[in-house]
């Protein structure tokens, strides 16, 4: 790399490394004032990673003559159950307590529990001002750099509230990679399967090989090139995503969320090879990728029953159905329309061997 995407609503998504240097030049291009307002939000641990260089270099970068800025930073809570509302309402409070006017820039450092929240505060405030988002997690480079929309969490289920948010542009930096958790790390590496399976071989073959480790750039830029030609509502229409979030908010938000992901990618390949939506072979070199990318493909914690449950309580059966998402080959899923009572039989159908 480095490699320039371009999302299918015009805007630019920077991968480089060490990017994240160059952030107070990037974001200044966006600038249409002499004096500029730039909120940066973040996470107490990417904070102390990045916060004071990110400020440094936005009072050292170039500027415009006759430009002057104002940089304001903001810190929120950044695990999953902080999602909410009650999290927008406290920054939109913070936003206005600065005095921060419908033309200011905000940017979005850190997850994408960080990404969503503040874009979602972004689209409300004042109407909406300008986005950037800097995804510093794998998921987060991943997932936020394809988006339209910024979802929170209701006590109903996960991403049950949502509004149309575009970024004015999207830098992501692997080297902020080198700072994740195992855990972390393991959550992103779900994330990209996820999007691999749908894309094609050439990209799931690096999964199946074990290769994630070696190829980080090369997956991230696959994932955001498939992920930023997809409709909006294909976005959410993944494999194992409504069942990956079902577990996760089942626990609690205890099990991360790419780690709930791949437990309903390993339960949806097995189902759909038992239920002839796929052949045996597809769904056995499935579950080899996640093997090799030490992934769990099983949930032990929460019966069919209650995970079919909490599918349709977070989204509400029509007269069609509920849409499940199952396999049928690499690099194509299909859309099932399925009854309630269906629903958990199929469900059970991928939680036994």
């Amino acid at each position: 790399m480095p490699a320039n995407v371009k999302a299918n609503d015009g805007y630019s998504i920077r991968i480089r490394r060490g990017i994240i240097n160059l952030l107070g030049v990037e974001i200044l291009r966006l600038a249409e004032e002499s004096y500029t307002e730039i909120l940066i939000v973040t996470d107490e641990k990417v904070s102390g990673l990045y916060l004071p260089k990110v400020i440094m270099n936005f009072q050292e970068c170039p500027k415009p003559e006759g430009m002057k800025i104002r940089v304001c930073e903001l810190i929120i809570d950044s695990h999953e159950g902080a999602k909410n509302f009650s999290t927008v309402s406290k920054l939109l409070d913070d936003m206005a307590g600065l005095g921060l006017s419908e033309k200011c820039i905000v940017a979005a450092i850190g997850g994408g529990v960080v990404c969503e929240t503040v874009g979602f505060a972004a689209g409300c405030y004042m109407g909406g001002v300008k986005l950037v988002l800097v995804p510093t997690t794998l998921a987060g480079m991943i997932e936020a750099s394809a988006w339209q929309s910024a979802f929170l969490n209701l006590s109903a289920g996960k991403n049950l509230a949502g509004m149309s948010c575009r970024p004015s542009l999207v830098i992501c930096d692997t080297e902020c990679l080198a700072t994740l958790s195992p855990e972390e790390y393991k959550s992103g590496i779900a994330e990209a399967l996820k999007t691999a399976i749908m894309s094609g071989e050439e990209l799931f073959r690096i999964f199946e090989r074990g290769d994630a480790a070696s190829n980080t750039e090369k997956i991230i830029e696959g994932c955001i090139k498939y992920r930023a030609g997809l409709s909006p509502e294909m976005r959410t229409k993944c494999l194992g995503y409504a069942l990956g979030n079902a577990i996760e908010t089942l626990s609690g938000y205890e099990v991360q969320h790419g780690l709930a992901l791949a437990q309903g990618i390993g339960i949806t390949a097995r189902a759909s090879a038992k239920h002839e939506w796929c052949n045996e072979d597809t769904s056995a070199r499935i579950l080899n990728a996640l093997s090799r990318n030490n992934l769990p493909s099983e949930c032990r914690r929460f019966t069919a029953r209650e995970i079919s449950q909490a599918l349709i309580n977070g989204r509400k059966i029509s007269g069609n159905g509920f849409e499940l998402v199952v396999l049928s080959e690499i690099g194509r899923c299909d859309v099932k329309s399925v009854s309630e009572n269906e629903l958990e039989e199929i469900i059970l159908s991928g939680m036994e061997e």
